[in-house]
C-alpha cells in the first residue's frame, strides 16, 4: 500500500474507528479551549486555522488543503486546541477516533510512519512561514504563497489573502500586477509558467 495519506483510512483498522463528516463553508470544526476527541484528516475542501485575540480580530494562523491532518498535536499530546478552525469551502474530513488511533499508532510501524510524514510537512510549512516573515520581500512572499497554495489561491478574495500574508491588498494587487506583466500569472491569476515562478523563489 502506498505511504500517501489517502490511504490512511484504507486500513481496516483504520476504517473501524473512523466517521466521514462533511461540513458546511464558515462552519466550525472545532473551537480553541476544546480537548480533542478525534485526530482530523482533511480529505476535501479547505480549512483555516486562527485565533482571536483581545479585540476579537482574528489571526490566521494556516489554511489547509487536503489531504492533511489538521492540529494533530493537541490530539497526540492530549491538550486543548490552542486554535479555532473553521471550513472555508464544503469541505469533507474524516474523524479518527483519539485514544483508539494513539494505539494503533503505537503498534503499526506503517501507520505511525504516515503521521510521521504529516508532521514532517508541517514543520516545512512552518519554515515556509519563518521565511515569508523574516526574509521575504513582499512580491517573493506572495510568490510563495501561490507556489504553495495554488487551489486555495484560486478561490479566495484578495483582501483575505491580504490579511492573511500581513500586507496591503494595494501591495497585493501591485504584485499581482507584476507577476502578470512578467507573464507568470494570466490575467485569471492562474500560474502559466511555474518554472519562472520557481526561479523567482531561488533568485
Amino acid at each position: 500500500m502506498k505511504n500517501d495519506l489517502r490511504t490512511l483510512i484504507q486500513f481496516p483498522q483504520i476504517e473501524k474507528i473512523t466517521t466521514i463528516k462533511t461540513y458546511n463553508e464558515t462552519e466550525i470544526i472545532f473551537f480553541e479551549g476544546e480537548m480533542p476527541h478525534y485526530f482530523y484528516l482533511l480529505l476535501d475542501g479547505f480549512v483555516k486555522v486562527y485565533k482571536t485575540d483581545h479585540k476579537c480580530n482574528e489571526i490566521v494562523l494556516h489554511n489547509f488543503a487536503p489531504i492533511t491532518f489538521i492540529a494533530e498535536m493537541a490530539s497526540i499530546e492530549n491538550f486543548k486546541f490552542p486554535a479555532s478552525s473553521v471550513a472555508l469551502t464544503p469541505c469533507k474530513i474524516a474523524l479518527i477516533k483519539k485514544d483508539e488511533f494513539i494505539a494503533i499508532l503505537q503498534t503499526n510501524p506503517e501507520i505511525s510512519f504516515l503521521l510521521t510524514k504529516s508532521l514532517t510537512r508541517k514543520i516545512k510549512a512552518l519554515e515556509g512561514l519563518l521565511n515569508r516573515s523574516l526574509i521575504f520581500d513582499a512580491t517573493t512572499t506572495i510568490a510563495s504563497y501561490i507556489y504553495h497554495n495554488e487551489e486555495l489561491f484560486k478561490t479566495k478574495k484578495n483582501k483575505v489573502i491580504a490579511s492573511e500574508l500581513n500586507i496591503t491588498p494595494e501591495t497585493l494587487s501591485r504584485v499581482l500586477k507584476k507577476l502578470k506583466d512578467l507573464k507568470i500569472l494570466d490575467n485569471e491569476s492562474n500560474i502559466i509558467d511555474k518554472n519562472k515562478l520557481e526561479v523567482l523563489l531561488n533568485f
